[in-house]
């Protein structure tokens, strides 16, 4: 299957699987350079205007795959700078009728051109024998320089277990390391394993609230974490619970003070956060934030080299929307320099009205670029949220969430 590899745009300043309905500022960096010709590659992305000294900070976005009649879905990614730079991707293709039950595989591509294209399309694994599907890669670097990935193996509804292979060759090939959680409902989401600077991995999980259904839950989340390098797994003694279908898609991070945040998706309409200060055995009780929010997933990281922290999220909320308490859209960042307190620098990434964005995973790379993938589908007429789904990467110069932006310098308070 051919690679797609379809910019999208590049503005300046401006304007998961849980059985869901799938529905200040700094110096500004040098731009990129031209984006080089691939073949069937008749756009490229627009260059930002040119200034005396520098110009602004870049936002290029990707249309990495799009959905086909064989796939009809591709969606929740991680991505991991390899040695020599090149941005390595996995993520996952549906087939059938794309929603949350279907049958999955893990594939990866490549981009040599920090984002601008992709290609080198592989499957990783597939659905084994028997089960429902393969879900939810997480990526990150081993201790010792090789690369670690996450998933899990879904049996049924409410049996999975999650699993950790290892490349020893930068991503070319992947071989079983461990399992744990084996016919549990330890549930992932892709992109979120962090390590902390103990050394320790966290990995966040989504079981339902105990006693209560896989498919429909509520549900709660917690962290399995590792101090071997993924052998051997451990459960956080908290499960962190809200009302109505409960807490869901944690992300963390750990804070400059050191304590660990756990930010939720919820139906409560502000986001919600928990915090740890023992390296995620134990989380607090949930917190709302000033930040409105749909029932969608967030996206917690650091901004290397500073204290900040960057939440990916969409800055909209509206109890009577048809699905998800409001769209998915827009997708918007906001900086918080004071561990997870307050909130600004609020800036829009994608505004299409039309469309959903969502399940956004951030990565840095060494140069200080944030990756970002996610998915994005196009609302149907009576606004609900379809499986025919694509999967964006954003590839945006650290600078850019703290330029400037008249249109979205608050948090939408509704």
């Amino acid at each position: 299957m051919p690679p797609v590899s379809s910019p999208i745009v590049q503005t300046g300043p401006g304007p998961w699987p849980r059985f869901f309905p799938v529905g200040c500022c700094l110096a500004l960096a040098l731009a990129y350079s031209a984006v080089a010709q691939t073949p069937g590659n008749t756009r490229a992305p627009s260059q930002e205007r040119t200034q005396s000294v520098a110009k602004a900070a870049t936002k290029t976005i990707t249309e990495v795959a799009k959905s086909n009649a064989e796939f009809t879905r591709k969606s929740e990614g991680d991505v991991i700078e390899l040695t020599d730079g090149r941005l390595l991707l996995v993520y996952m293709e549906f087939s059938g009728d794309g929603s949350d039950f279907a049958k999955t595989r893990l594939v990866a591509q490549e981009s040599a051109d920090g984002g601008r294209t992709w290609g080198k399309h592989r499957v990783v694994t597939k659905t084994a024998p028997g089960d429902m599907n393969v879900y939810s890669p997480n990526l990150i670097r081993s201790k010792n320089g090789d690369i670690l990935l996450m998933f899990m193996r879904q049996h049924r509804p409410g049996a999975l277990t999650n699993h950790v292979w290892k490349s020893t060759d930068e991503g070319a090939t992947f071989a079983p390391l461990s399992e744990f959680t084996a016919g549990k409902d330890y549930s992932l989401c892709n992109a979120t394993v962090k390590r902390l600077s103990s050394g320790r991995l966290l990995l966040p999980a989504n079981p339902p609230v105990p006693g209560k259904p896989a498919e429909t839950g509520p549900y709660a989340a917690t962290v399995l974490y590792s101090d071997d390098e993924g052998l051997t797994w451990q459960v956080s003694k908290t499960i962190v619970e809200l009302p109505m279908r409960g807490a869901m898609e944690p992300h963390v991070e750990q804070a400059a003070d050191g304590r660990v945040l756990m930010v939720l998706r919820s139906q409560l309409g502000k986001l919600q956060m928990s915090e740890s200060t023992d390296d995620g055995v134990t989380w607090s009780k949930p917190r709302a934030t000033e930040l409105s929010t749909p029932e969608s997933c967030p996206e917690l990281t650091r901004i290397p080299g500073t204290n900040d922290l960057l939440l990916i999220w969409n800055n909209s909320y509206d109890a009577k929307f048809r699905s998800h308490f409001g769209k998915r859209s827009p997708l918007s960042a906001a900086i918080s320099s004071d561990n997870g307190r307050t909130w600004k620098h609020v800036r829009d990434i994608e505004t299409d009205p039309k469309r959903a964005f969502s399940n956004p995973g951030c990565r840095f790379t060494k140069d200080g670029r944030a990756v970002l993938n996610y998915w994005t589908c196009e609302y149907l007429p009576d606004w609900a949220m379809q499986d025919v789904i694509d999967i964006r990467v954003a590839v945006i110069d650290k600078a850019w969430f703290y330029e400037p932006s008249a249109a979205t310098e608050k948090p939408n308070a509704r």
